[in-house]
């Protein structure tokens, strides 16, 4: 759970609702420590546990949604959940949310709790919706209506806020306490700015003779022992009925008739209604009331006058008539013009006094305003009748004793035929079909070819039935449909082995005392010697490559080292390394010694969550977290069995 607000709680956006949420635990009553509804006993449905902390199935699902969405945007496509599985995703989440729930755990163990004493000047500068508009003051309803927005109920913010909280207190005190002594910082300035001076020549390949075309016995052997990465995955041949809505939608024609009625019927909830801004005094007497309606007339603060009666203001700002719960003190208000007050107001719940701030017109709707919206609902409802029409047809028929394509065909269906695929959906050329969704993949990896093809709902009007034809096992191609690419390999990684080799004699070379300007002309390379590298400016020589850069930088004078390059292979001696100039390194020290210190804190409170995570039982439920998110717990592990899945049912 604090997994999923980390990020925001490390903005300044974060920061403004994190002190939010712990002012409103204050002014409704609760406060920091140990709360018996956030951190009670284990609940059945937790994915995580670790001590009184835990995350349940459905928070597991969101944060993994959330993720899912994330890796959908760096990667633009779209990713399917078994995929995600099959990557390891979901367990990667998973033991994330193991780490955080174990260090919260350990910190409530310690005591570390946030404070009660927050600013209410500064958290309404930056988070003015959950202020009153009128009084100024904290509102309970618009802070719970803020928190239902984000999907969070007033435990669950309470249990995370107080986690994040004390995370940070623990590490802005760590950050605090902690001064890196000045010989870190010294350290990484010093290895920044040293000079390094090396010798290379770049290796031709053209000096490695080529391979000789392999046989097909050699050729038989390199797949075997490539047979990892060459194997195909299973695949599967289907034959497939769907009933879809969406399909059907474009073809049907809406009556304008139907139009006309369905109109007449939604008007009041088509139009914009009439909005007003009120405050609403509750008293106990018509006496009271006349009272704050007079003052509310003077411009007395609502706050003052609710107060003198031992009540609070009830403000509606901008909202329709529905949104006032007394049914005849909303009539009074709408009935009302602005600015004028009005009391004793008798409502259904008490007596009042009124006051109407601000009127703003509703808007009535129009037939044609609202026609495509009302066309594009009958059609999409006269779709799915269809389709669910054909389904049951179809059902009927097999229930009946007929086959797949039979019952398809007296439904009025045509059934296609799909395959190969594997279990993300993708064909021989590695693209997703786009007839196949998710659901239809997974009945198709679930189902066996003696399973009955039974119909199956998957949601918005789509339904499907399928029969697997063909299982095709993982197994090698067949050389005969690989050989070009086969032989190209072979020779590939037959050349690179000869060239490694001699690389690798060249270097041995230079480690037994030859001058890289001798190993160099036995090969007809030019040697170039570069002076000052430094790891500061490391960004000038990026043109080099990043392995001939950490060769450079990682190696000790006078060792040999390979790395690739440009048209070839670089061949290299690291001939010296010279400190830097002493008054830039000072400079560099002062400049760096703040990050370093930062990282230095970074690394301990990483460190401190391994710990906590190792001194304090942690539980992970992988098969409920996949569970949770629509996975068979036993993914990956087997693709045979059946799915288990039921018809419809014929009520609609």
């Amino acid at each position: 759970m604090t997994g999923s607000l980390r990020s925001t709680a490390r903005s300044p956006f974060g920061a403004a609702l994190m002190g939010l949420l712990i002012l409103a635990f204050l002014i409704l009553g609760v406060g920091g420590g140990k709360f018996p509804d956030a951190f009670g006993t284990t609940r059945a449905d937790s994915v995580v546990t670790a001590g009184a902390h835990a995350v349940s199935a459905n928070d597991y699902k969101r944060i993994f949604e959330q993720q899912k969405q994330k890796l959908e945007e760096q990667n633009k496509q779209p990713l399917t959940t078994e995929l995600l599985v099959q990557n390891n995703v979901d367990q990667q989440i998973l033991g994330q949310l193991g780490l955080d729930q174990a260090f919260s755990e350990m910190l409530t163990r310690a005591g570390v709790a946030p404070g009660r004493t927050l600013l209410e000047e500064q958290i309404q500068k930056i988070m003015p919706a959950a202020f009153d508009r009128v009084t100024g003051k904290f509102s309970a309803l618009q802070f719970k209506d803020m928190l239902a927005q984000r999907g969070l109920t007033l435990a669950q913010a309470q249990s995370q806020i107080t986690d994040e909280l004390a995370q940070r207190h623990f590490g802005t005190a760590m950050e605090a306490g902690l001064k890196l002594p000045r010989i870190y910082a010294a350290m990484t300035a010093v290895a920044a700015l040293e000079n390094r001076d090396v010798s290379y020549f770049i290796l031709d390949p053209r000096t490695v003779p080529q391979p000789a075309p392999p046989t097909d016995a050699q050729l038989t052997a390199f797949m075997q022992e490539h047979a990892a990465q060459l194997k195909r995955p299973e695949m599967r041949t289907v034959t497939l009925v769907k009933f879809s809505a969406a399909a059907l939608s474009p073809t049907i024609t809406v009556d304008p008739a139907a139009v006309q009625k369905e109109f007449d019927f939604r008007k009041d909830s088509l139009s914009t209604p009439e909005k007003r801004s009120v405050i609403e005094i509750p008293v106990k007497t018509a006496d009271q009331a006349a009272q704050a309606s007079a003052r509310l007339a003077k411009g007395e603060d609502p706050a003052a006058i609710a107060k003198s009666f031992g009540e609070e203001p009830i403000s509606y700002a901008d909202s329709p008539r529905s949104a006032i719960a007394d049914r005849k003190v909303a009539a009074a208000a709408f009935a009302m013009s602005a600015g004028q007050t009005l009391g004793p107001v008798q409502g259904d719940l008490g007596i009042a006094a009124l006051m109407v701030l601000k009127i703003t017109a509703g808007s009535p709707a129009t037939l044609e305003s609202a026609r495509p919206k009302i066309e594009a609902d009958l059609r999409q409802k006269a779709a799915r009748d269809q389709a669910y029409k054909e389904s049951q047809a179809f059902d009927d028929a097999r229930q009946a004793g007929s086959n797949l394509a039979q019952a398809a065909q007296k439904a009025g269906v045509p059934t296609v035929s799909i395959g190969p695929f594997d279990a993300n959906g993708a064909g021989l050329d590695h693209k997703p079909n786009p007839l196949l969704s998710d659901k239809i993949v997974k009945a198709a990896f679930t189902q066996a070819p003696t399973d009955e093809p039974d119909l199956q709902d998957a949601g918005a009007g789509e339904y499907f039935a399928l029969h697997v034809d063909k299982v095709i096992a993982s197994a090698l191609p067949a050389l005969a449909d690989v050989r070009p690419q086969m032989v190209q390999a072979y020779i590939s990684q037959t050349f690179m082995t000869a060239l490694r080799a001699k690389v690798d004699g060249l270097t041995a070379r230079m480690k037994k005392g030859e001058t890289i300007d001798q190993v160099a002309a036995s090969v007809g390379g030019h040697v170039v010697h570069q002076q000052g590298l430094q790891r500061l400016k490391a960004q000038q020589y990026q043109a080099m490559g990043k392995e001939f850069l950490q060769g450079v930088f990682g190696v000790k004078p006078g060792e040999a080292f390979a790395a690739g390059a440009p048209g070839g292979v670089y061949v290299a001696r690291l001939d010296a390394v010279r400190s830097g100039d002493p008054t830039t390194t000072a400079k560099v020290l002062d400049g760096i010694r703040g990050r370093v210190s930062q990282d230095f804190v970074r690394d301990i409170f990483a460190a401190s969550e391994t710990a906590a995570h190792d001194q304090i039982k942690v539980t992970l439920n992988l098969p409920l977290a996949r569970q949770a998110i629509g996975v068979d717990p036993n993914f990956g592990t087997s693709n045979t069995g059946k799915t288990g899945a039921k018809s419809p049912a014929k009520a609609k």
